[in-house]
């Protein structure tokens, strides 16, 4: 048996919200409150001590009089408040979106308090970029692949039929809104590759793609914040090549993982790419111009059937339904 929403496949019920950053936490709020084995596994590492959650509070997008909302907020009467606040893809909260919900901790009778950050960041990446504490106040990173981990724990430890059901739910819908359906993309990213040479060192830029096998862009600011499946490097006028992205890292400072790349102080993606996949025949960059970067299906730029990378655009948003 299977069931579809708006042709779409849900896995769990949670995916009945969507697979986005809302219902994650909605499905990790509602699954805390339904198991005790969870909600004590979690509260016991982010406090690290005994916890009783026999009364624990959860509440989804409280609102409060700083104005704002928080994601969850976990708390029992004077025992301990939690904060937590999670992130879409590799961002993590920042110290000023933190610190807007300072006074709702210091204002707590409890006597233990903490922010919880969440988001697809690893614990090593986040330390970077968060605080340890603020004004006294604990902060403690999960990723979401952290608490599906302590999900799949949970559902282990307890004997509890119904908490079984809900972390399963949660553990599949986790799993879903991680993946986001990357690795079954065929959408291919296309980015331009200049012919210079990177400043600082000399280096050619096609080198990075074709000699390191490597390519980086910047986490957002009109780049994704998720990495693609396939990324297409348009050279000299026409398609170079297509490569599926095997792996991929997040470096501050180019020029510290290699002397030839740039020096810089933002959050790069880094891929490893995949031997390439050469076009067919010649495909010219037709109307893109710059350093103009589109989403393309895989086949209209490997087919044959579009002359041009902007016809197989036009082509993908046609299908996709997407604005011009």
């Amino acid at each position: 048996m299977a069931l579809s929403l708006s042709g779409n496949q849900l896995n769990s019920v949670f995916s009945i919200k969507g697979d986005d950053e809302n219902s994650a936490t909605y499905a990790l709020g509602w699954a805390l409150a339904q198991s005790t084995a969870f909600a004590k596994l979690l509260l016991e590492e982010v406090f690290d001590s005994e916890i009783n959650v026999s009364s624990l509070v959860v509440e989804l997008q409280k609102h409060g009089t700083d104005g704002g909302y928080t994601d969850i907020e976990l708390h029992a009467g004077h025992q301990f408040h939690a904060v937590l606040e999670a992130k879409k893809g590799w961002e993590v909260a920042n110290t000023t979106q933190l610190e807007r919900y300072l006074h709702r901790l210091h204002d707590s009778s409890a006597h233990k308090l903490v922010f919880i950050s969440v988001s697809k960041s690893n614990r090593e990446h986040a330390k970077s970029k968060l605080p340890t504490h603020l004004d006294g106040v604990n902060v403690i990173h999960f990723s979401w692949t952290d608490l599906q981990t302590l999900a799949v724990k949970a559902s282990k430890k307890t004997a509890n039929f119904e908490e079984k059901l809900w972390l399963r739910q949660l553990i599949k819908h986790l799993g879903a809104y991680m993946s986001m359906n990357r690795e079954s993309s065929n959408k291919v990213y296309v980015v331009a590759i200049s012919n210079g040479k990177i400043k600082e060192s000399g280096y050619p830029w096609i080198d990075v793609v074709e000699k390191d096998r490597r390519y980086f862009h910047v986490i957002g600011n009109n780049w994704p914040k998720e990495p693609p499946n396939y990324i297409g490097f348009r050279y000299q006028g026409k398609l170079l090549s297509i490569h599926h992205i095997d792996s991929f890292d997040i470096i501050e400072n180019l020029n510290a993982t290699n002397k030839n790349w740039p020096i810089t102080s933002a959050d790069h993606f880094v891929y490893s790419l995949s031997p390439p996949i050469k076009p067919a025949v010649e495909m010219k960059s037709g109307n893109v111009f710059g350093p103009g970067h589109d989403w393309c299906a895989i086949d209209t730029l490997l087919s044959g059937a579009y002359k041009t990378v902007s016809e197989a655009r036009d082509e993908t948003k046609k299908r996709l339904a997407l604005p011009e």
